[in-house]
């Protein structure tokens, strides 16, 4: 749960309430097994300011930034507002001291600042940085929010908790946009309509429309407020079956996606209190009437899971359509173990419930409290990878993979705060991906510890896919041996291993060590096997070897088998298996702003990651033929 105005009925103080013992993130679409934790950049902010809140991969030019919000930080652009909050750019570069440097938003220096005509702004606590958002485009803008600002126009009668957010230019200089979605002049009643509505405790930013979630509005009904940048049109909110419910909090969290058709873009509101259970709804933006109108919706299992209070869309089995993910961070089956509901997109806005994900189950986990789609870390082609946090005060990152048919149901990783580093606490309250960071041609991941303000970049390795190839006779005759063995005529057959490796950004050459194995399925249960290698001097039941191997250029290296005398198993095949794994080679020399990673070998679906990496080639190799 977040910490700057989440779970409570609405103000501002509810925003307060901490993650407790754990919280969850989640994360789709790529295998993370090529992660390097033990390679992790961190990033330190000002102490308390809880730097990390919020946390966001951009990109101008040829520079890469990690945006951090720190909703309770001084601003030294504003000496005089108590503890505004800041948003902080930290470059990607090899400073030993990381430092960030804060953005300077051209914004009023002092209480009372005019914002309207009956509007003064109150900037005081006003927690800038609570959200973070990027249009998804290479000149892509920044959404940072502040929940709490307030207009002070009719003093203390009418504090009016709007919410504010800042559009911020791509390149983090020039003067933004500022965006007040609540303010209406003339309007001074708290609670009824938008008066404390919160504007911005969520966003979400597409290459048209700013999405901010508004919670508060209408006695905490909660909307979500949709503009449309090109024509400057605010979308409303209408539906009285909706709007008429108090307390669901609509707008809590806030995505958008391709839901009805690849080239649309529908939004998405959760409603983490609505009926108790908790409620997802998507929108359809209606140019002619300026309307929001619900086209799907779906429901939370169980009183207070919270379901709804994270959102990723996401397209999970490369189809075009975005798929959604739903967090319940304190669904419990004890005590708040958390877990997150994966919807697969049928078309036309239909979406289907596939399965439940619920991490490790831990006690007071809080899983799927944050959840983010990571883009195709390991160059699979399913774009889908996301992740989750949850698991103790530290937290921990939960990484998922994509495919074919959504997502698999056990992560393939698993990432905890006190693994990278045991200063980390609340790792994974934010989560950031889908940009190349260090210029390797993989996405990186950006996770936030905001409670120890710290912000973690995880980089990726890149990936080598090997092809193994193993050629064989088709039979062997045991009637009419061939070859000697000294003096005895013996079965013989000759067994060539090919190899070759190709990848994104890999380098030219590695090294490869690979074992070839006779008779496996004999040897795995313990069995002598009936064939054998003949290298000169000895004999084995295996081969090892240690080649350098140049980018598609594939390699062969051939042997001679022999089958030992009387046989007596002639019917199960004789099988031979290469196991692979990537040995010494050089790295790249050019000069990079992070250093080169190690590459890693692809994973493969069924195996376990990074241990053994091996593969069975082919499943018959040799037929015995027995003759009359």
């Amino acid at each position: 749960m977040r910490a700057g105005g989440r779970r409570g009925p609405g103000g501002l103080q509810a925003l307060l309430v901490a993650l407790g013992a754990a919280a969850a993130a989640l994360a789709l679409g790529a295998a993370a097994y090529n992660l390097a934790p033990e390679r992790a950049v961190l990033f330190q902010g000002p102490p308390g300011s809880f730097f990390g809140y919020a946390v966001l991969q951009h990109f101008h030019d040829n520079t890469r930034w990690v945006l951090v919000g720190a909703p309770k930080a001084d601003s030294k652009f504003s000496t005089s507002v108590k503890s505004p909050g800041a948003v902080f750019k930290c470059r990607v570069h090899t400073n030993p001291d990381r430092r960030c440097t804060e953005l300077d938003m051209a914004r009023g220096k002092s209480r009372g600042t005019s914002c309207g005509k009956t509007c003064r702004e109150d900037r005081d606590d006003e927690w800038m940085g609570v959200s973070l958002a990027r249009q998804p485009r290479a000149d892509g803008q920044v959404l940072a929010c502040a929940h709490r600002w307030k207009n002070i126009y009719y003093e203390t009668d009418y504090i009016l908790p709007h919410g504010f957010c800042y559009v911020i230019p791509a390149n983090l200089q020039t003067k933004g946009r500022t965006l007040i979605p609540c303010y209406e002049e003339y309007k001074k009643k708290y609670g009824e309509e938008h008066g404390s509505c919160q504007a911005g405790i969520a966003g979400f930013f597409t290459s048209e429309l700013v999405v901010m979630g508004a919670p508060g509005s209408f006695y905490w009904t909660g909307t979500v407020k949709v503009l449309n940048l090109t024509d400057n049109m605010y979308f409303k909110l209408s539906d009285e079956a909706i709007m008429n419910r108090r307390y669901t909090y609509l707008g809590y969290a806030v995505t958008a996606g391709h839901f009805t058709q690849p080239t649309s873009m529908e939004v998405v509101g959760g409603a983490p209190r609505d009926e108790g259970i908790g409620k997802v709804y998507i929108f359809r933006a209606d140019r002619r009437s300026a309307s929001l109108v619900k086209i799907f919706q779906a429901s939370g299992r169980k009183m207070g899971s919270y379901f709804g209070s994270s959102l990723c869309a996401v397209d999970l089995n490369a189809d075009g359509l975005s798929d959604l993910l739903v967090g319940a961070p304190m669904f419990s089956e004890i005590r708040d173990e958390g877990q997150v509901t994966v919807y697969i997109n049928r078309g036309n806005g239909a979406l289907e419930e596939q399965l439940v994900l619920n991490g490790d189950g831990s006690y007071n986990a809080h899983f799927g409290e944050s959840i983010a789609a990571l883009g195709d870390l390991d160059d699979d082609g399913f774009p889908g990878d996301e992740a989750a946090r949850g698991t103790t005060s530290w937290g921990a990152v939960y990484i998922y993979h994509g495919d074919a048919g959504g997502i698999v149901a056990q992560y393939s990783m698993k990432l905890s705060g006190q693994q990278i580093n045991p200063m980390l606490r609340m790792f994974g309250q934010s989560i950031s991906g889908g940009v190349d960071m260090d210029g390797n041609g993989y996405p990186d991941v950006t996770i936030g510890a905001f409670m120890s303000d710290h912000v973690v970049l995880l980089r990726a390795r890149p990936v080598i896919t090997v092809d193994v190839s193993i050629f064989l006779p088709a039979s062997i005759n045991i009637t009419a041996p061939q070859c000697y063995d000294g003096q005895q005529l013996v079965n013989c057959l000759n067994v060539t291993v090919c190899l070759r490796f190709s990848g994104k950004h890999v380098p030219g050459e590695i090294g490869l060590n690979y074992v070839l194995t006779a008779d496996v399925t004999k040897k795995e249960k313990g069995q002598q096997p009936r064939v054998y290698f003949v290298s000169p001097g000895e004999t084995m039941g295996q081969v090892s070897e240690k080649m350098q191997l140049s980018y598609m250029a594939e390699k062969c290296e051939r042997y001679q088998a022999h089958v030992k005398r009387r046989v007596k198993d002639v019917i199960n095949p004789i099988v031979f298996e290469a196991a692979y794994s990537l040995g010494d080679h050089v790295m790249g020399t050019e000069e990079k702003e992070l250093p080169p990673l190690r590459p890693i070998l692809r994973w493969k679906k069924g195996q376990k990651i990074a241990q053994k990496n091996q593969i069975i080639l082919v499943k018959c190799l040799v037929q015995w033929l027995t003759g009359t």
